[in-house]
Order: structure tokens, then sequence, then C-alpha cells
């Protein structure tokens, strides 16, 4: 029986590899060195986390990873690990005829003086919807450091509070986008707390939320928990009224032609309560209160036909 040797370019197809270059630098100004800090490569294909891997940083900051898999679809996902805290880097795409890529990744030292945190401007968007009141509220979290901000006081699970959220009481339906991952978030009945640590930077932040409307006038209050420069509430006119904000700074219309007035206000400090007061509008009942008053009728019926019955032997006694 002849042996068969398969000839040159015949065999099975070899999958592209690729050697990965990770950089690491400290944002910080003399910060801590970056020597010995965990490197992790985190693989993806398409959209699914397929591997990782990990190294030290040596004494120039960067980590090699070598054979790689590449091709169509795969990308690579740095992260260093320095003082406790994760910093990412940007994809980098492997494709098949990349041969070698590099990947950076900045970090900072981190900091637990949340004083350093502010906002820059707040808009918080009302209007009436249905039987709630609506809530948007924009906000431009500003870390004018370089350092990483996390929080020092803890929750009862451990897990630092790094900006926290105060709500009016009573919110439901939070919704985050932008800055937020859900993940990151902690919901309690005062509001909401994020435990990551916040970048030197500015980021936009955006979250909604609803109030019922049980009563009018219906009264709302929200504390502010950061320095804030400048702080706008915008009233979409159209059911009920806005109270107790005194006059309006202006007004505008929004894209649906509706008119908006908006009131303004600067510097509002950690502790300070917006109240405000919203009335002129049809309180919804609910059908449990209905059930309630028809139930109460009827029995008022039953009792008439009862003392209509007994009348008869009552007047012959």
């Amino acid at each position: 029986m002849a042996l068969l040797i398969p000839a040159p370019g015949n065999g099975a197809e070899i999958s592209p590899q690729a050697k990965v270059t990770v950089a690491v630098t400290n944002g910080t100004a003399k910060g801590a060195t970056v020597e010995g800090d965990e490197i992790q490569l985190l693989l993806y294909r398409g959209q699914e986390q397929i591997e990782t891997r990990s190294a030290k940083a040596g004494p120039d900051g960067k980590a090699v990873f070598e054979n790689v898999p590449a091709g169509q679809g795969m990308a690579v996902v740095a992260r260093a690990k320095h003082q406790n805290m994760a910093f990412n880097s940007q994809p980098v795409l492997l494709t098949s005829a990349s041969g070698e890529a590099s990947a950076s990744v900045i970090v900072f030292d981190v900091s637990t003086d949340t004083s350093k945190l502010s906002i820059g401007v707040h808009h918080i968007m009302l209007r009436v919807q249905s039987a709630s009141l609506e809530f948007k509220e924009y906000v431009q979290l500003s870390n004018p450091s370089d350092m990483a901000i996390t929080g020092a006081r803890r929750d009862d699970q451990n897990r630092p509070i790094v900006i926290a959220v105060r709500l009016p009481k009573g919110f439901k339906d939070l919704t985050v986008s932008s800055y937020l991952e859900e993940e990151a978030m902690v919901v309690t009945a005062e509001g909401f707390h994020d435990i990551l640590a916040v970048p030197p930077g500015k980021y936009d932040v955006a979250f909604s939320y609803k109030l019922d409307i049980d009563r009018s006038p219906m009264s709302v209050s929200k504390e502010i928990t950061l320095p804030t420069s400048e702080l706008m509430i915008f009233w979409e006119q159209g059911q009920g009224r806005l109270e107790e904000l005194g006059e309006p700074a202006g007004q505008l219309t929004n894209a649906d032609g509706i008119p908006v007035e908006y009131y303004r206000r600067a510097n509002a400090e950690p502790g300070d309560q917006i109240a405000f007061q919203v009335s002129g509008f049809n309180v919804k009942r609910s059908d449990s209160y209905s059930w309630i008053i028809l139930v109460v009728v009827f029995a008022v019926i039953v009792v008439i036909a009862l003392l209509r019955l007994r009348s008869p032997s009552i007047g012959s006694g």
C-alpha cells in the first residue's frame, strides 16, 4: 500500500494569527509606576467574547501576546488593572493581513476625594403624560483632576458610592442611557448610586423616570448631591401648571410646536432642595377606587331595600 504524503499547499488551511503589543501609560502627573500591573487581552469574535489572556506590564509598561487568533470579525480589547481599578483600550480589529497589532491603555491613580466631582449643566425636563409626571434629566458630570475618583463611602454590600443621585419620593420606571451602566447602578428607595470610578474628563449623563399623579396639587422635591453651576427646569405646557419656582426665565417651542417655559438657577450646592408644585389637572382614579365606590353604593341600596321590606310589619305592629 502506497503512503500518500500531502504536497506543500495541499494541507488544511492555517488560521491567521497576530502578535498584539499592549502599552500602558499613567495619565496622572507623577503617578505610580505601571510596572507589574495586570494586563488582560479580551478576544472577541463579533460581539461574543471567546477568550481572555493575561500578562504583567514590564518596566516599559508593555506586554506582548503571541499567536492571537485573527481574521474576519476578530477583535481585541486590552484591559489594565491599576490600583484595583480597571481601564480599557479602544477595540482593535485583527484582520487576516494585519500580522501585528497594538493597543494603548491609559490608566490613572485613584482618589476617594469625591469633592473633586461637580456638575456643569443640569437640565430637568418635565411634562404630564396620561396619569404620570415624566422626568428626563441631562447632567454634565465633570472630573477636572488627573485622577480617577471613587467613593470612600460604602453601601450595605461594601460597594463604593461614587455618584449618588436623589430622586423624588415614589419614582418609578427608571431608565438610563449614555454614561451610566445598569450593571454598575444600585437603585434604592431614595434614588440610585453608581459604583464605577469617574475618570478625568467631562461626561454626559442621562436618565428618566415617572411619578404617578395621585393628587392635585402635587408637591415634588428633589435634593442636589453635587455642586452644580447651572440648573434649568423645562416645563412642557399642556396639562397642569408648574408653581412655586417663581417667574420663568423665558419660553421656547419644542419640535412638536408645544410651548415650553424654563426656569434657571445658578450655583446649587449639595443638600439644596429643588421643590415645586404641579396642579390644575384631573386626578385619575384607580380601578380599585372605583370598585370601592361601587361596593359602597351597592351596600346602601341593599340597606334601603331591607328597610322597605321591613316597613309594613313595623307599621302593622
